[in-house]
């Protein structure tokens, strides 16, 4: 297979791309490196957040516009600002609001990447005369020998962002360049010294747009939206309720902290029952292992697969360490998984994620652990 980024060097370098820039390191090192390449680069933030006296500066992104803006000056390359805060409220924050009613735990960075970055920006490209969108995820597309794309793990173990990017489809991926995910992130502060960048040393970003200020995820878009709480009782092993709580919503699979339940021994959720509102909770750990899960709306990268049942490793978190998996279907777009060995708190509403050493195969969401 080779490299999208020496394929591209050796006759396509001319060409325009929009490069998304949050404002952060990244993707300022992205931009400078395609303008450095050699390409007609356009510098695009997306503002996603309305600004309120409620949400700071951070949140609603006014410091990353600013921030953006500076760079795309010091680079000498164009930049405009998208406000597409319906957007993201349609495809991202109302679908994530609607799966914690549901008693799961979404994953809003899947879907914005899927929905938002790489789908609408995707959808601009033609418009600014670009064929390509660019952005500072780790992570790598290579060509295969069917020139499709390859989405493979970045070189920075401890950046890559494979996990979120695992939704993509082959068409958006066909479109996408990822300049960084060859390189380790202590060569790309440097790249960013090189450039003469503001923002060489800026401490990490923690996607502190999506909340504000003490408060959780989803008790703020069950505000946002001015939904009921689902209430109901907090049993535990014994089948005693406990308490009654002030919401599913609140709670996710494994969680230890913030039940609001004096006990001496810890305890942790272990299941979520929406039909009822309860949530139960147990104080043995060994009561959150799963040997395996289904999971539906399944996504193959390349072609689907024609021989079952497939080996690979999954993982179900994004820092989790792969675990050896098998996969067979039991529906048009559903799998059943399962594992080399147990796997903690396997959670409703987050993404199945299938890989073949760095190669990412497909990806799913969650329905239950088995």
């Amino acid at each position: 297979m080779d490299d999208r980024r020496k394929h591209l060097r050796m006759g396509s370098s001319k060409e325009r791309v929009v490069t998304a820039m949050s404002g952060g390191v990244d993707s300022s090192v992205t931009a400078g490196l395609l303008v450095q390449e050699g390409f007609q680069v356009i510098g695009v933030t997306l503002q996603l957040h309305e600004c309120s006296r409620n949400i700071g500066k951070a949140c609603c992104g006014i410091e990353g516009v600013a921030q953006a803006r500076e760079v795309a000056g010091i680079l000498g390359i164009p930049h405009y600002v998208l406000s597409w805060q319906k957007q993201f409220e349609d495809l991202v924050l109302r679908p994530a609001w609607g799966e914690f009613a549901r008693g799961r735990t979404p994953n809003p960075c899947v879907l914005c990447n899927g929905r938002i970055k790489f789908g609408l920006l995707m959808d601009r490209v033609r418009a600014f005369g670009a064929k390509w969108v660019a952005t500072g995820h780790y992570a790598r597309i290579v060509t295969s020998p069917a020139d499709t794309p390859v989405l493979l793990r970045a070189k920075d173990k401890d950046k890559d962002q494979s996990y979120f990017l695992a939704r993509l489809n082959n068409t958006q991926l066909q479109r996408t360049l990822f300049p960084i995910g060859h390189l380790e992130k202590k060569q790309v502060r440097e790249l960013a010294r090189q450039f003469h960048l503001p923002n060489a040393d800026a401490p990490e970003s923690q996607d502190a747009c999506l909340v504000a200020p003490g408060e959780s995820f989803s008790e703020m878009l069950r505000c946002r939206f001015d939904e009921p709480a689902i209430t109901g009782p907090i049993i535990d092993s014994d089948g005693r309720t406990i308490k009654f709580h002030k919401g599913i919503h609140r709670f996710t699979v494994g969680q230890r902290r913030g039940l609001g339940i004096p006990a001496k021994s810890r305890l942790w959720v272990k299941e979520i029952d929406s039909v009822g509102a309860a949530v139960f909770v147990t104080g043995d750990g060994s009561e959150l292992l799963s040997d395996g899960l289904t999971a539906s709306d399944i996504r193959w990268l390349g072609e689907k697969p024609t021989k079952w049942p497939i080996a690979c490793d999954i993982q179900t978190r994004y820092r989790q360490k792969p675990v050896k998996a098998s996969v067979e279907p039991i529906g048009h777009d559903s799998v059943r998984v399962s594992f080399s060995r147990a796997i903690r708190a396997v959670t409703p509403g987050q993404a199945a994620v299938f890989f073949d050493g760095d190669r990412v195969l497909g990806s799913g969401w969650i329905d239950a652990p088995t």
